[in-house]
C-alpha cells in the first residue's frame, strides 16, 4: 500500500513538472531568416492598417468638434492615442526583428566563408599529401644532376678532335703576320706611269698665275652713282617754302 502511494506520487510529480524534452535538430538559418522577414511584412501591413484608423479618428474628432460634441471628440482622440501607442510597439518589434535578421544573415555569411575556407584547406592538404619537403629536395637534386650531366655531354661533343694541336693565340699571331706582310707589299709598290696633264691647260694655268703675281692687289670698291641725289620731302621741321624750293631745284637738275 505504501509502495503504491509512493509510485503514484512520483508519477504525479513527473506529470506536474513535465518530462524532459529531447533537443530537436537546430533550425536552418535560411528558414529562420525567411520567418523573420515574413513576420516583419505582417507587422508592416498591421502598421499601415492602424495608421488608417488614426487618420479616421482625427477626421472624426474634427467633425465632432464642429458639431460641438466635445465628449465625442475627446473619445476619438483617446482612440487615436491608443493607436499611436500600438504603432510605436509595432515599430519597436520591427526594429528588433530587423536586427535579429541582420545578425542571422551575418552569421550565415560567416558560416559560408568558414566552410569555403575549410574546403580550401582540405584541398591544399590533399594536394600537399602527394609531396613533402624531402621529396621536393630530392627532385631538385635530380634536376641539378641531370643538368650537370647534359653540360658535360655538350662539352665533350664540342671538343675538337685534333687534340688542340694549335691554340687560338698561335692562329691569331699568324693572321696578324699575314696582314702585316700584305700592308708592306702595298706600300712598296710604285706606279709604272702617271697620267700626263694637257699642255694647253698647263700653259693657261701658268699664265694666269704670272699675271696675278705681277698686278697689285686691289680690293672691291662700290660703284659710283650716275644719277643726281634726291632729297626726301615731307620731313618734319621743313616749312612749305623750303619744300617748294627743293622741288624747283630737283626739276632744274633733271633738265
Amino acid at each position: 500500500m505504501r509502495c503504491w502511494r509512493w509510485c503514484w506520487g512520483r508519477k504525479a510529480k513527473m506529470n506536474l513538472f513535465g518530462k524532459k524534452k529531447t533537443a530537436g535538430p537546430p533550425p536552418n538559418p535560411a528558414d529562420a531568416i525567411i520567418k523573420l522577414r515574413g513576420t516583419m511584412e505582417t507587422l508592416t501591413k498591421r502598421e499601415a492598417y492602424i495608421q488608417k484608423k488614426m487618420d479616421i479618428m482625427i477626421v472624426e474628432a474634427k467633425g465632432k468638434m464642429a458639431r460641438k460634441d466635445k465628449s465625442g471628440a475627446l473619445f476619438a482622440l483617446k482612440k487615436k492615442k491608443m493607436y499611436e501607442a500600438e504603432v510605436i510597439k509595432i515599430q519597436g518589434a520591427m526594429m528588433n526583428l530587423e536586427s535579429q535578421a541582420m545578425s542571422l544573415e551575418g552569421s550565415a555569411t560567416n558560416m559560408e566563408v568558414f566552410g569555403a575556407m575549410r574546403k580550401g584547406a582540405q584541398a591544399m592538404g590533399a594536394m600537399r599529401g602527394a609531396m613533402d619537403v624531402d621529396k621536393v629536395d630530392d627532385l631538385i637534386d635530380d634536376i641539378r644532376e641531370e643538368m650537370d650531366t647534359a653540360t658535360h655531354i655538350s662539352d665533350a661533343i664540342s671538343t675538337p678532335l685534333d687534340g688542340g694541336l694549335q691554340s687560338d693565340d698561335d692562329l691569331l699571331a699568324e693572321l696578324d703576320a699575314l696582314v702585316e706582310e700584305e700592308t708592306e707589299a702595298k706600300l712598296t709598290e710604285v706606279p709604272a706611269s702617271l697620267p700626263a696633264k694637257p699642255a694647253a691647260a698647263t700653259a693657261a694655268t701658268t699664265a694666269a698665275a704670272a699675271t696675278a703675281a705681277s698686278e697689285p692687289f686691289m680690293p672691291d670698291l662700290p660703284a659710283v652713282p650716275t644719277n643726281a641725289p634726291t632729297v626726301a620731302l615731307g620731313e618734319e621741321g621743313i616749312d612749305e617754302e623750303e619744300l617748294r624750293a627743293l622741288k624747283e631745284l630737283e626739276r632744274s637738275m633733271a633738265v
